[in-house]
């Protein structure tokens, strides 16, 4: 799930727990109460995206966007400068890496323009979502206006929701944006479309590596890898049927050609394996053996291109 971080403070905790380092927040409000917001941080992921949006008012700008490191954590540890959480015993804490800029940003107040249609619409379906299926938003329609939801710390923003954020820049009432702005938030929405292929090839896969034998269902250990490259096959990104779910090792191995997959989706282990111990013991005795089965197959075209990149 991608997220939305507000944040308005300049300070955010400080050290370790500054911005861009985590998602922080108390588990509960002064009067010992929860804050919807806040409990969004026990349904973080690692592997997640965080859209950031910094500053307040006319200065609100999305800057940037990080990977959750690890799953939302409860913790008693405090961040060096808590400010008005000082009260709290507690914490919800997410680490957070691989942050990618948007140079000078894209302004909240441009994205309420340029997007007011999209974002209106967005928001109006989502009111007649089901509770199990609605998500908590980082903007309200209040007095026929567009604008922040007070308080909305930690927000969910879909695909869709990505979508409409990070497509700004190519707008017309956009130009000014730079060009590089335009690129970094292509690049942003490159890693959420990514990260929502994997989970939902994960997921397929009922979260368990597909190879035979395999025993890995710990989500920590599993991709959802692509059998045909992102890259070099445009028309099948997003596919859940140009996915597999793999462990580590195995999806190593399967990008490396050491192995492939024919079209009665049995393992064909492939010649470069084998210089390999590994390859020998892991691969070679499940060489002819059947994949676990999932809902949604593997398509034949992004086997063949497979296929043509590994030389089977």
């Amino acid at each position: 799930m991608p997220w939305v971080e507000m944040s308005r403070d300049s300070v955010h905790g400080g050290g370790d727990w500054g911005f861009l380092k985590c998602l922080w927040s108390p588990t509960h409000t002064r009067v010992g109460g929860l804050q919807g917001w806040w409990e969004n941080h026990r349904r973080v992921r690692a592997g997640d995206q965080v859209l950031h949006l910094r500053g307040a008012g006319a200065e609100a700008t999305f800057v940037g966007i990080s990977t959750c490191l690890a799953d939302g954590e409860i913790t008693s540890a405090r961040p060096p400068e808590p400010g008005e959480w000082g009260y709290a015993h507690q914490f919800y804490r997410t680490p957070l890496g691989n942050f990618e800029s948007l140079d000078e940003g894209i302004k909240l107040d441009t994205v309420f323009v340029v997007k007011d249609v999209e974002l209106r619409g967005y928001f109006e379906r989502n009111r007649h979502r089901s509770r199990l299926e609605k998500r908590s938003l980082f903007y309200v329609v209040q007095a026929g206006r567009l604008q922040c939801q007070n308080g909305a710390y930690l927000s969910e923003a879909d695909l869709e929701l990505s979508e409409i954020i990070l497509g700004t820049p190519g707008s017309e009432v956009s130009r000014p944006t730079s060009i590089l702005v335009g690129e970094r938030a292509s690049v942003a929405m490159t890693r959420i479309r990514q990260e929502q292929f994997s989970f939902a090839v994960r997921k397929n896969y009922r979260n368990s590596c597909c190879f035979p034998d395999c025993s890995v269902a710990d989500d920590r250990f599993l991709v959802g890898a692509h059998i045909a490259r992102w890259t070099d096959v445009p028309e099948l990104r997003g596919e859940v049927s140009n996915g597999l779910c793999l462990c580590l090792m195995h999806d190593r191995a399967f990008e490396q050609g050491f192995f492939t997959v024919d079209d009665y989706l049995r393992v064909r282990v492939l010649s470069r394996s084998y210089g390999s111990d590994w390859a020998k013991r892991e691969l070679m005795p499940f060489d002819g053996e059947a994949l676990k089965t999932a809902p949604i197959a593997p398509s034949e075209d992004a086997l063949l291109h497979h296929w043509l990149r590994v030389g089977f």
